[in-house]
């Protein structure tokens, strides 16, 4: 019963230490290909607008395009970073994965 437990103990410390090798060698693998980060520009404080002036309040084709501009410009940031890019254009989807979902479930049915 003894040499049981002591193989029990040994294979655990062993496994232990073979898992906490393998977390090191990730460790310093991410280290040799973390990319330094870039010093952030302060922000710059911005006037406030003057209370007496209104802004026009855009019309609706105006503002969705406006708010579809801000939120592909901020995906884009997002996956890429402050690398310089372009939007080139945008344009809306095909409902295509409604589409191909149909297909996968009317093509794995077999006819009768």
């Amino acid at each position: 019963m003894a040499h049981n437990i002591k193989f029990i103990v040994f294979g655990f410390a062993f496994v232990i230490i073979v898992l906490l090798t393998l977390a090191a060698i990730t460790q310093l693998v991410g280290l040799a290909f973390k990319q330094p980060e870039k010093p952030k520009p302060a922000p710059v404080a911005k006037a406030p607008a003057p209370a007496a002036e209104a802004a026009p309040v855009p019309a609706e084709d105006e503002m969705d395009s406006a708010l579809t501009a801000v939120i592909v410009a901020a995906a884009v940031h997002a996956v890429i970073g402050d690398q310089p890019h372009r939007i080139l254009s945008i344009r809306p989807s095909q409902s295509g994965w409604a589409q191909e979902g149909r297909r996968q479930i009317f093509s794995s049915h077999s006819v009768r």
